[in-house]
């Protein structure tokens, strides 16, 4: 699949506490697809995979709360995971979009999951790259006493970098690593220039997992009411590769038969859409050109 490259507008969308930054590739008048990224990259990690998608299609490639050029959410306080879910909502509305499809990593395609769920209807279809569910939290005492510390956070926000340090750490510094490619695309929204450094556009509270404090079983209750096409692609050397097969039974127990839900490996580790973005795209194509429905 050979790359074109997009034409590309920034925005700024409204929400209560600032705004959500996007990436506008394509014509307006083309169908909607909403683009969202994993816990602590940005949007510019879909460039190189939205290069490689059809032309015919609108894509707004969004930063999350806290991350890239998006104002953080409100300080003080712990970040939660159903505000992310809302934050959809809120850049749906914003965008006047009844309806789009959904193009998403990791953190992004869990979210993505749980607004199809508590606001069925406004996605069309599902594109899920190396996420489905948040794993269920085993120790909840211990996870909200960390969630609530967030005097370890306070001087996270004032370390400076080099450039070289920032494109090593965003590489090797990370769950899995990066090529320099992938890197450099998502360096740009990664960081503000501060003289001859760098400081990260990042909220320090991602550094603690965002998860709903959940059991599997209020999980497979959610999902009882999913709907909505999904494929979901799975990256065969992923760090997540243990869980993701058991996480796509519950799911596939609980919907039943309520919508189709399409499983396809590639090769790669967990951002295999910014690391051989082409080894995703034409997986994304052949759904897109895919006749789904709900069967609701």
């Amino acid at each position: 699949m050979s790359s074109s490259k997009k034409q590309v507008t920034e925005v700024n969308l409204p929400v209560p506490w600032g705004h959500i930054a996007a990436k506008v590739y394509g014509s307006s008048r083309g169908k909607k697809i909403l683009v969202v990224h994993g816990i602590l990259d940005n949007a510019g990690s879909f460039d190189r995979l939205i290069n490689l998608l059809p032309q015919e299609y609108h894509y707004i490639s969004i930063d999350l709360p806290g991350h890239g050029f998006s104002s953080p959410f409100p300080s003080g306080v712990p970040l939660q995971y159903f505000d992310y879910v809302y934050t959809i909502l809120l850049v749906l509305d914003a965008l006047k979009w009844k309806t789009c499809i959904y193009l998403a990593h990791s953190f992004g395609s869990q979210i993505g999951m749980y607004f199809s769920i508590l606001y069925p209807g406004r996605l069309e279809k599902i594109i899920a790259i190396d996420g489905i569910m948040p794993l269920p939290i085993r120790d909840v005492v211990s996870y909200t006493q960390k969630t609530y510390n967030l005097n370890k956070y306070s001087t996270a926000k004032d370390a400076l970098y080099t450039k070289e340090e920032v494109m090593y750490a965003l590489k090797f510094k990370r769950q899995e690593t990066l090529n320099t490619d992938a890197a450099e695309a998502m360096f740009k929204r990664a960081v503000t220039k501060v003289g001859d450094l760098y400081k990260y556009n990042r909220d320090p509270r991602l550094r603690e997992l965002v998860r709903p404090i959940f059991t599997m079983q209020q999980h497979a209750e959610f999902w009882k009411k999913f709907s909505t096409p999904v494929i979901l692609i799975v990256a065969d050397r992923s760090s997540k590769i243990d869980t993701i097969p058991n996480l796509i039974e519950q799911a596939r127990i609980a919907i039943k038969d309520k919508s189709d839900f399409f499983v396809v490996f590639v090769k790669g580790n967990h951002d295999v859409h910014n690391n051989y973005p082409e080894r995703v795209a034409p997986h994304i194509y052949k759904f897109l050109k895919h006749d789904t429905k709900s069967k609701l």
